[in-house]
């Protein structure tokens, strides 16, 4: 084989890796827009769960170009959804697709993937080899799932026709799907998730050196000076065809460093772009990274449909693009997330494309007959380029960004490395929250209330206490980091089952025990509480589940159907903090709590505030007309609860009372005692 030929083969290996690489990155891309999203997160807890998965992920396989099917695997290893075509599939996941399927569902629940992993291989169904991306669905900005994981697959098959397009897209004449290598031609392996071969892509490959030379061979003992003019033809044939696949793989490469939808940079090729970048040595030029984020574009998506969506996306693209500074390089990262890079001659100089960016997004963006108007948060970074490294930049660009997207809307952050610092403490915290529940080691307090007439105990509330290496961690800074990092219900459940078996050893003592939305909105939750009964034979009557105001004002129908549930076991409902926030009276004849406790702030400025005294007397009079009893809570001296007690409240609470105690100073010092003395 001549030098040429071989340098054929090599052009048309290398075209057709790309386009293999290209097709996995795009696959990547579109299981992670839709994986990790919050609303698809909160649907998996929701009754209309299935109706929302086949809306979102169902019916768009019917005439989706990225995906023709879509499958939702459960925790149990059972398909939520299964639908190909724009219908339900009758043939089960595991006859349609081979034993590699299983594989692939275990890699994306594996660790690696809670910090965003998405894996996209090919892999052989029933019809032949296909295009397969697996995630495990999780919150955007939250990096810890709960343990029952969900898994969200697409697949996209194969066929002539896609074969077609993807030799059209990257300019691969001849190409072909095999199920071995075919002999002639250059031929790049169909890789599963195990790395095995499930089929090959064929290339054919025109060997010019060794035709030409067949076809003169029997003229080269003819005649010296026509060898040579053939020897040189041979040579510009060699060189047209090298050019030719030169320029093939150059489109190929093209294609798979650019984003599909807008036709910007990819991830990929922001990264070849800003590593590629040289400065002099002794140049002062800097770099700066805007990431930008869509405020709201999940719900642009649900109102317009998907393909409002992927245009308006387009639209920005092409905005940027054409609005920008001239020295500015556009990028679509994920989903609707778009990166900025842009060079200066000297450090501070990057601020002025804050206006800039803000100004591309001023005007609303017109989609056919929609006018769509978007808001976006941004996260800046900015550094010498000498010293430039995209995925550094990259991560301290999404740290500005994280902080800019938990303030207002619009919001543009620029990267301190305090944030880093932050960041770290807040990781470190969480690992240790981590290894805390592993062991066990969460503590639970209890706090006594009493009767308002009597004085006697009535019950408790038990409050979670974390005494870690470094010492005592507040409630409000422990228990934010579990939300956040999906360990909520772990935490929860663990209080409530210390709180449950202490309870049991207190003959006829009421328990409380605070719950946060999160838990509420994990369906299995009233089937946990039943399950914790039953284990420690607890009356349900003694148990009182608190819910904080943010339960009704997120998701009011979430919040009923959960109540409704709790309620149906025996267990009582309490509304905690009321006067805090926004709940109204409405709201407490919707949901028909078992009892309200007022927040500690009506309390607080009794004495010396005749307003603030009368408000209090009003709100203990008008719940207390709804029929609902009242529990007042920070009672901290004796007028306090002469003055709750008058006003009608039936339970007090405080440290005029006691502070919250551990099981044995409880036991010791109020049971079978009463607290009329104190009370009265």
């Amino acid at each position: 084989m001549s030098t040429a030929d071989e340098l054929d083969e090599t052009r048309a290996a290398g075209a057709a890796a790309s386009a293999l690489e290209s097709l996995r990155s795009q696959m990547a891309g579109t299981v992670r827009d839709n994986a990790f999203w919050d609303e698809a997160y909160r649907q998996l807890a929701s009754p209309t769960r299935d109706a929302w998965l086949i809306e979102n992920w169902g019916f768009p396989t019917l005439d989706y170009p990225l995906y023709d099917m879509a499958l939702v695997i459960g925790p149990d290893d059972k398909p939520l959804l299964h639908y190909r075509y724009g219908k339900p599939m009758d043939v089960q996941p595991s006859a349609f697709f081979d034993s590699s399927l299983a594989r692939l569902v275990e890699r994306a629940r594996s660790g690696d993937s809670l910090r965003g992993e998405v894996h996209a291989d090919f892999i052989r169904t029933i019809h032949g080899p296909a295009l397969i991306g697996a995630a495990r669905i999780r919150p955007f900005l939250q990096g810890i799932p709960p343990p029952n994981s969900y898994i969200l697959i697409f697949e996209k098959d194969l066929d002539a026709k896609a074969i077609n397009e993807i030799a059209q897209k990257f300019n691969l004449s001849g190409l072909q799907l095999t199920d071995s290598p075919v002999e002639g031609t250059v031929t790049a392996p169909l890789e599963d998730v195990d790395g095995n071969a499930v089929g090959y892509i064929s290339l054919p490959v025109e060997r010019h050196g060794t035709q030409s030379y067949e076809r003169i061979r029997p003229l080269i003992f003819g005649a010296a000076a026509i060898l040579l003019l053939l020897i040189i033809g041979i040579g510009m044939i060699g060189l047209l065809s090298v050019r030719s696949l030169a320029r093939e793989q150059a489109r190929a490469r093209q294609n798979s460093l650019h984003d599909h939808l807008t036709g910007v940079l990819n991830r990929p090729g922001l990264s070849e772009y800003v590593e590629n970048l040289v400065p002099d040595e002794c140049s002062s030029a800097m770099i700066g990274l805007y990431l930008v984020d869509i405020d709201g574009f999940k719900a642009i998506n649900d109102l317009w449909g998907q393909q409002v969506g992927d245009k308006l996306l387009g639209a920005v693209a092409t905005r940027l693009s054409r609005d920008l500074p001239l020295g500015t390089t556009i990028s679509r990262l994920d989903g609707d997330q778009f990166a900025i890079v842009s060079l200066v001659d000297a450090a501070g100089k990057v601020a002025h494309l804050q206006s800039a960016v803000s100004e591309v997004f001023a005007e609303p963006f017109k989609i056919g007959r929609c006018e769509i108007e978007v808001g976006v948060s941004v996260g800046v970074t900015e550094t010498v380029l000498a010293r430039a490294n995209f995925h550094d930049l990259l991560r301290q660009a999404e740290m500005a960004l994280h902080q800019a997207k938990h303030g207002s809307d619009g919001a543009m952050v620029v990267f301190h490395p305090q944030m880093e610092a932050k960041l770290f403490e807040q990781a470190k915290l969480e690992q240790q929250l981590i290894d805390a529940l592993d062991r066990r080691e969460i503590k639970v307090v209890f706090q006594p209330v009493v009767d308002a007439r009597s004085g006697h105990i009535c019950g408790v509330e038990a409050l979670a206490r974390w005494n870690s290496e470094s010492g005592p961690i507040a409630p409000d800074v422990f228990i934010p980091v579990a939300e956040r990092a999906g360990l909520i219900g772990i935490l929860g459940s663990q209080i409530l089952e210390k709180a449950v078996a202490q309870g049991s050893l207190w003959p006829g003592l009421q328990i409380a025990v605070n719950v946060s939305p999160l838990q509420l909105r994990n369906r299995y939750f009233a089937g946990g509480l039943k399950a914790t009964l039953d284990k420690f034979a607890f009356e349900p009557h003694r148990l009182t589940i608190e819910l904080t105001e943010g339960v009704l004002i997120s998701n009011a129908d979430e919040a009923k159907r959960s109540i409704s549930e709790i309620k149906a076991l025996g267990i009582k409902v309490a509304l905690d903090d009321f006067g805090s926030g926004f709940a109204s009276i409405g709201s407490l004849r919707q949901f028909r709590f078992d009892r309200v406790k007022l927040d500690k702030s009506l309390v607080a400025s009794i004495e010396h505030d005749v307003q603030a005294a009368e408000v209090l007397d009003a709100t203990i009079k008008l719940v207390t007309a709804l029929g609902v009893p009242v529990t007042v809570e920070g009672i901290e001296d004796r007028y306090q609860a002469e003055f709750a007690r008058e006003a009608g409240s039936h339970q007090l609470q405080g440290y005029w009372f006691s502070k919250p105690l551990s099981k044995e100073e409880l036991t010791k010092r109020f049971l079978g005692s009463s607290l009329a003395e104190r009370a009265g």
